[in-house]
């Protein structure tokens, strides 16, 4: 029983690999449960999972995730931890074809983009949960003006650049903002955004 040959790249780290050359048949399927091969990427915030659904069913097939990964700093072992996203992949791929899922699996290691964290963290891997509860909430119920009022309020680079962005961003709002911006950075974008075709109509 040999392990399927793989091209990994560096920035891949294997967590198991149960992928073997052998293909299901009535003698084999016992074989296929459980999740076959693990490999995640710390630089790309990305894990990608295999496995057979349903498990020993020889009418299964391949199941392959991408999976967003969240890191996490654990104070009381001093590490940072990775946590997916499992419930909302960012890629779904089925197949029945062995070399048809290894070709995917190859093509995938090398050409998957880095993910970008978006919460708002206080450290690397450590949530600045006040902040991060505003941002829920701007995306949860869009640019209400409670929302911009704490925002405003927060003095914080990234989510008031978050308002700027924002598609329902009014004239008063940057106004307000080239005011009272958290800093030259935001400043500067509200200024952009004032001299910009969208605000100069009005």
């Amino acid at each position: 029983m040999n392990l399927q040959p793989l091209k990994i790249p560096s920035g891949w780290s294997v967590e198991w690999n149960l992928l073997t050359e052998t293909d299901p048949t009535e003698e084999t399927i016992h074989e296929f449960t459980g999740s076959l091969l693990l490999v995640n990427s710390p630089t790309r915030l990305k894990a990608i999972d295999v496995c057979w659904k349903p498990e020993a069913d020889i009418n299964g097939a391949y199941q392959l995730l991408v999976v967003l990964l969240l890191p996490n700093f654990n104070t009381m072992t001093n590490t940072m931890e990775y946590e997916g996203v499992w419930e909302a992949p960012e890629l779904e791929f089925t197949t029945q074809n062995r070399l048809e899922l290894v070709e995917k699996l190859n093509n995938l290691l090398f050409t998957l983009k880095p993910y970008t964290d978006t919460r708002i963290l206080s450290k690397p891997g450590v949530v600045d949960e006040p902040n991060e509860s505003i941002r829920q909430n701007l995306l949860a119920n869009g640019l209400t003006k409670e929302v911009t009022e704490s925002i405003i309020a927060s003095n914080h680079k990234k989510l008031q650049e978050l308002i700027l962005d924002h598609k329902d961003v009014s004239k008063e709002i940057v106004e307000e903002l080239l005011q009272r911006g958290a800093g030259k950075g935001v400043k500067n974008k509200a200024k952009q955004l004032l001299s910009s075709k969208t605000f100069k109509k009005d």
